[in-house]
């Protein structure tokens, strides 16, 4: 059984959208899986009665509201849970497209997490964005130690949780980023095909490589990311891939 987990916490996103994650799972992984839904209300998650998932209470003493909440994904970490296998982190807002039993196996040992979207357009940014990512139990516990003890100066000190994986992994050997086509933006590299340039705002049809296609998905996505907006709930890609 390998290990992956979600967050959900706050309203934005409703209980049909953890169903949503485990149908996914159910469908698009080819290795069975327990999911583990990090939750500030874990009886309406067992309520669900979804099978081989459980419910883990995060920390209740940060009290993060709004934007903040997405640095609970920092409990994660934490010595206090227990995991079977290395753990696969995704965010709700990301779709499962394509088998992804292979998150567990490639570069053994590493810390995997997506390089920044905006590598679309700066091919060296330097920036990980969190939304996929898989970690070893117990081998980076000082992220979780060291936010549980000042995370009220982080929260100030970073714009959310990713720069701080970023600082975390400048200074810790250990990380390396998924292969590009594993984990793809929906709004720059799938939608129409992709995006030519990165600027405010993309007009259609004139600034997307093959405007008359709905969605491109290469042969190699497992994973479809959507950050910022839209929402995946708000396109039509959303409704297609969600179960």
């Amino acid at each position: 059984m390998k290990d992956v987990c979600i967050l959900f916490v706050g309203d934005k996103y409703s209980t049909k959208h953890v169903v949503q994650k485990r149908q996914q799972l159910d469908t698009k992984c080819s290795v069975p899986t327990e999911l583990t839904v990090l939750t500030d209300d874990p009886a309406t998650v067992m309520g669900l009665g979804l099978r081989d998932t459980r419910a883990v209470l995060v920390e209740s003493a940060w009290n993060f509201t709004g934007r903040q909440l997405w640095w609970h994904k920092m409990f994660m970490f934490s010595d206090t849970i227990k995991w079977s296998s290395d753990v696969v982190y995704l965010d709700l807002d990301t779709i499962i497209v394509n088998d992804i039993a292979h998150f567990w196996t490639h570069n053994p040992g590493s810390f995997m997490i997506c390089q920044d979207f905006n590598r679309k357009f700066i091919a060296d940014y330097p920036v990980s964005n969190s939304s996929v990512m898989r970690f070893t139990p117990g081998a980076h516990s000082d992220l979780y130690r060291s936010f549980n003890d000042d995370g009220g100066r982080l929260i100030k000190q970073f714009r959310g949780d990713q720069d701080y994986v970023t600082y975390y992994f400048k200074h810790n050997p250990g990380k390396t980023w998924w292969p590009h086509d594993w984990c793809m933006s929906y709004k720059w590299e799938i939608l129409h095909g992709g995006v030519k340039h990165g600027c405010t705002e993309v007009t259609w049809p004139t600034d997307y490589y093959q405007p008359d296609v709905n969605w491109i998905i290469p042969r190699d996505c497992s994973v479809v990311v959507f950050h910022g907006k839209p929402d995946p709930y708000d396109t039509q890609f959303g409704t297609v891939y969600t179960y």
